[in-house]
This record gives C-alpha cells, structure tokens and sequence, in this order.
C-alpha cells in the first residue's frame, strides 16, 4: 500500500510542505492508493465527508469510500478512501483542496 502524509501548519502543527515522493520512492502514474483522512468533528460528520466526496468529485479524483473509524473519545474520526490519480498536478491539486479544509488534521 503506498501512503502519503501532508505537511501543514493546520494539519498537523509544523511547517512544511507536501512530499515530493510517497515513502520517499518516485511515484509512477497513475497510482492507486489508500487515502486516510482523520478529521476534527467540530461539523457532522457526514457534512465532512460530503465535502470531501465533493472535492474528489471536482477534481475527478475516482475514489470509493472504505471504512470510518471514530477516535476512543468521539473527537475525531478516520475516514478511508481509495482513490486513483491521473499524474502530479492531480495529486498536487488533490493535497491543496484538502488543506482547504480546516477540520482535517492530517491525510496519509
């Protein structure tokens, strides 16, 4: 399974900037991959993943939603999506619109 972690301020508390390469290999496209998004449920979560779906959609991003898994504490919730992109500025427009999103506190 190939992973990616974006790195921003909002996201996870340090500066940075999106990897260039998943698990520091090059990335042939297009790749398909397991995308875990956790986010804050400051919002329902089906109103999160409505939003979400709806940036994969804009972007023709193909994904299929995978699995939920809710935080101990109800705080935050994983959300698992496979998704498949086309080539780098899909993957860079992808990570740009889900940092758009203030209640994601990291993808990988």
């Amino acid at each position: 399974m190939i992973t990616m972690k974006i790195q921003h301020p909002h996201l996870n508390g340090r500066n940075g900037s999106s990897p260039k390469t998943f698990n520091n290999e090059n990335v042939k496209f297009p790749v398909s991959f397991a995308l875990k998004i956790v986010i804050i449920l400051s919002r329902p979560k089906a109103e999160l993943q409505a939003e979400i779906e709806k940036l994969f959609n804009r972007l023709k991003v193909p994904f299929v939603f995978v699995s939920e898994k809710p935080s101990s504490k109800g705080n935050y919730t994983s959300l698992t999506f496979n998704v498949t992109l086309l080539d780098k500025p899909h993957m860079k427009a992808l990570y740009s619109g889900l940092e758009e999103i203030k209640e994601i506190k990291f993808a990988i």
